[in-house]
């Protein structure tokens, strides 16, 4: 079934703020690599997403260095795409940016979790994203519709985004005529804790060791982070 969910050659995007990396990020990298196995996968952190803008969120300096700590090793690249910018950091630019940066031209797809996925609709230009990226949608366990029922998730491509979607069994994912592919992915869950979660733990005080990789801790420690 695997191997009918991506091609080797395709680009699979990882974004996120990574305030901070932690664990379930590391996990979801992993599985999605053995998974998925794709061409290349890329992790962009965030610079200033709109819809997190006052939520105590470290510097964009401090964050990568701690991607690039919990990312040592495993088979994904570190993009500083949408760091290098000015401005508000939308997906839609950030897609646009990436494919250009590609020698060749190769399917993209954009990994979100579930919850992510049913918000979908309010992000900027949506459907310029499908024409150019396909959606990988990762289970979250202990949210709504977390372990990824299709008839929900075909409810709200039809309602929200476009009636043109219908659920391929061959191909284990949504399709349309015109936009790229939804693909539900399931992963084992390491823990149903959020980065939100976790900066609650530092602010206490607490040392959640098993939480965030040995020299994330070490560096928020360091620099007094989340405090």
């Amino acid at each position: 079934m695997a191997e009918t969910l991506t091609s080797k050659g395709d680009v699979v995007i990882f974004g996120g703020t990574f305030n901070p990396v932690h664990t379930a990020h590391t996990h979801v990298v992993k599985e999605m690599s053995r998974i998925l196995k794709p061409g290349k996968l890329i992790v962009v952190p965030a610079a200033v997403p709109p819809h997190k803008r006052g939520r105590g969120i470290a510097e964009a300096h401090h964050r990568v260095a701690m991607l690039e700590l919990a990312m040592r090793g495993l088979p994904a690249t570190i993009s500083h795409v949408e760091l290098d910018r000015t401005g508000p950091s939308y997906t839609v630019d950030t897609l646009r940016l990436l494919k250009a940066q590609e020698r060749e031209e190769r399917p993209f797809y954009l990994t979100m979790g579930v919850d992510a996925f049913f918000d979908f609709h309010t992000w900027r230009d949506e459907k310029e994203i499908l024409l150019m990226s396909g959606l990988i949608v990762v289970n979250r366990p202990g949210t709504d519709h977390g372990h990824l029922p299709v008839d929900v998730m075909l409810g709200y491509l039809k309602e929200k985004i476009d009636d043109g979607y219908f659920w391929s069994s061959r191909e284990n994912r949504f399709v349309h005529p015109r936009f790229m592919g939804v693909i539900p992915l399931t992963v084992p869950p390491v823990s149903p804790l959020s980065s939100t979660d976790v900066r609650k733990c530092l602010e206490k005080g607490d040392r959640p060791t098993d939480l965030l990789h040995p020299e994330v801790l070490r560096y928020i420690e360091e620099k007094g982070l989340y405090r």
